[in-house]
C-alpha cells in the first residue's frame, strides 16, 4: 500500500472539467452510475430519451458514451417529468462516477466524482446518510475521517490483498462492518460505495464496480441538487456490472 488521498465533490449544475494525462482522442467516456438513494424506482434519460428503464436502490452500471455533453434526467418509472437533472460535459477518455446519493440530513444529492485510473488500488466512495469513518485494514487506519459526499483512495499495487478491511466511525479501532480480505487485480481500480441506508435498516450498503487502469484526459466533476418532489433519486445509463465486495448490504463505507 502506497498512499491516501481525499477529493471532494464541488456542488454545480454543469460539471467542471479537471485535465488529465492525454490519450486517444477517439476514446469515448466511460461512466459508472450508481443508484444510491432507497425507495424509488427511476426511469433514467439521456437527451430526454430512456435510457434505463426500473432502475432500483443498490443497482450499479458501467457503460461508456461518445464524447459531448448531455442532459441526464431522473424521473419516476414511467413519468415523463424529470424531477432531477444534471447537464455533463464528458471528455474523450474520461473515467467518472455519477450517482445519486443522501447527505447526512437525508437529502438527496446528485454529484459527478472522477475515478482516479491512473494507477491500481482501491477508491471509496462515502455517499451514504451516515457520519463521519474510518477505513481500516485490521486495528490500523488507512482513510481516517472520510465524510458524506467525499472520494478518498489507496494506492495499492495489483496482484495484492488489503487484510481485514473494515469500516469504522471515525476515530475507532473496531470495525462496525466487516469487508474481509481485498485483493485488487492487475490494472484494476476497486471502486466501492457506501449507499442508503435502506429502507428500515441502520447501516448503509457497500456495492462495487471495477475499472481498468489507464490514462485518461479530462473527467467531469460536480453537483447537482434536487429540483422537486421525490426526495430520491439515481442517474444511469447502459448495461449493469455491479460487483459485491462482501455483504451487499448493511456496510458502511467512506469515499475516495
Amino acid at each position: 500500500m502506497r498512499s491516501k488521498r481525499f477529493a471532494t465533490g464541488i456542488a454545480a449544475a454543469t460539471l467542471a472539467l479537471l485535465p488529465m494525462t492525454a490519450v486517444a482522442a477517439d476514446q469515448d467516456a466511460e461512466v459508472v452510475v450508481v443508484h444510491g438513494v432507497p425507495g424509488l424506482e427511476v426511469d433514467i434519460l439521456v437527451d430526454g430519451e430512456a435510457a434505463i428503464e426500473n432502475f432500483e436502490f443498490g443497482d450499479v452500471v458501467k457503460t461508456t458514451l461518445p464524447a459531448g455533453t448531455y442532459t441526464l434526467a431522473v424521473a419516476a418509472t414511467g413519468a415523463t417529468d424529470a424531477v432531477l437533472t444534471l447537464e455533463a460535459t464528458l471528455t474523450a477518455g474520461a473515467s467518472v462516477t455519477v450517482a445519486a446519493y443522501l447527505d447526512t440530513d437525508g437529502d438527496p444529492k446528485l454529484a459527478a466524482l472522477v475515478n482516479e485510473t491512473g494507477a491500481t488500488g482501491i477508491q471509496p466512495f462515502h455517499l451514504a446518510n451516515f457520519g463521519e469513518v474510518d477505513i481500516l485494514s485490521g486495528t490500523t487506519a488507512v482513510l481516517e475521517g472520510v465524510a458524506n459526499g467525499q472520494t478518498a483512495r489507496i494506492d495499492v499495487d495489483g496482484g495484492t490483498t488489503v487484510e481485514a478491511v473494515g469500516i469504522a466511525a471515525a476515530g475507532s479501532t473496531t470495525a462496525a462492518i466487516a469487508l474481509g480480505d481485498v485483493t485488487v487485480p492487475a490494472n484494476t481500480l476497486v471502486l466501492a460505495y457506501a449507499i442508503g441506508p435502506d429502507t428500515d435498516e441502520t447501516l448503509p450498503t457497500v456495492v462495487t464496480e471495477t475499472v481498468t487502469v489507464a490514462a485518461v484526459t479530462s473527467v467531469p466533476s460536480g453537483s447537482g441538487g434536487q429540483t422537486a418532489l421525490l426526495p430520491m433519486l439515481v442517474l444511469a445509463l447502459g448495461l449493469i456490472g455491479s460487483v459485491m465486495l462482501v455483504a451487499p448490504r448493511r456496510t458502511v463505507r467512506s469515499e475516495a
